[in-house]
């Protein structure tokens, strides 16, 4: 498995003519909220806000994947293919990921990244006239996925799971391990993440998009085992930056504000 050795810090920019919009966001696998007061679920949500699109994720509900599409801006397109896909440090690819390459249907990249405002500690930095501006933050040790996908593809998406919440789940392992509480993988923690159940919400949500007809023939045939494991390298490499020679080097990676993202191009 991948281990993080560095991480790379990107500013990017999101050009814009938008004086605020609603942002069409629709959410998939909802089921009732946990805490209707909890907040992590929109962890993502700054990126809408940074570029004038404002989103709005219902507290009375929990969800799978939410689901971004619309309006489009040519900065989304750009960003994953300028700046995120260039600086992939490792690509799990079901079909050529090169986007000069016409394979005939748009692809979607999912990946592990964290995102700060453009300065200070303040999103409304990244509220900029005419250009959204914040940073990803990309770890070497975390793969990035490439499917072709169909129409019904959002234009971005995220996992409502935060590296916080990852990290509270492997700290009541932990606990159970030492027999301070319910035994190790027999419960999720204390938000009702697990890396089974956000694994399955994953592949499930990218089951409905996936097009099959073009993904590589050597793999097509067994493309839900291999979705199935890329997607595990994706969630393992997050939670691999747990351990302590790793954490001094995510000094600047919020992890309320990090989580599993996808962009089609």
């Amino acid at each position: 498995m991948l281990e993080t050795q560095n991480v790379k810090s990107l500013q990017v920019g999101i050009k814009h003519k938008l004086m605020g919009v609603d942002a069409d966001l629709r959410f998939w696998g909802v089921y009732p909220t946990r805490n209707e007061k909890a907040c992590e679920k929109g962890w993502f949500c700054p990126y809408l806000f940074a570029s004038a699109r404002t989103p709005q994720v219902p507290r009375a509900n929990d969800f799978g994947m939410a689901c971004f599409y619309g309006p489009f801006l040519g900065g989304d397109f750009a960003l994953t293919t300028t700046a995120l896909l260039p600086s992939m440090p490792s690509i799990l690819s079901f079909c050529p990921s090169d986007p000069r390459t016409d394979i005939g249907t748009n692809r979607l990249l999912l990946f592990f990244t964290g995102i700060s405002p453009y300065r200070g500690n303040m999103w409304s930095t990244s509220r900029r006239p005419g250009c959204g501006t914040l940073i990803f933050h990309l770890m070497d040790g975390c793969p990035g996925l490439v499917i072709p996908v169909t129409s019904n593809a959002p234009i971005c998406a995220w996992s409502p799971w935060t590296l916080s919440e990852m990290r509270a789940w492997q700290a009541s392992q932990m606990m159970a391990m030492c027999g301070l509480s319910a035994p190790a993988g027999k419960t999720a923690g204390p938000t009702g993440y697990s890396p089974e159940w956000q694994h399955e919400q994953i592949c499930e949500w990218l089951d409905t998009i996936i097009s099959v007809p073009h993904i590589e023939p050597a793999i097509r045939d067994r493309y839900v085992e291999v979705l199935g494991r890329s997607v595990s390298l994706v969630i393992n490499g997050a939670l691999a930056l747990d351990k302590p020679h790793i954490r001094p080097l995510l000094a600047k990676l919020d992890p309320e504000r990090a989580g599993i993202v996808a962009f089609r191009y």
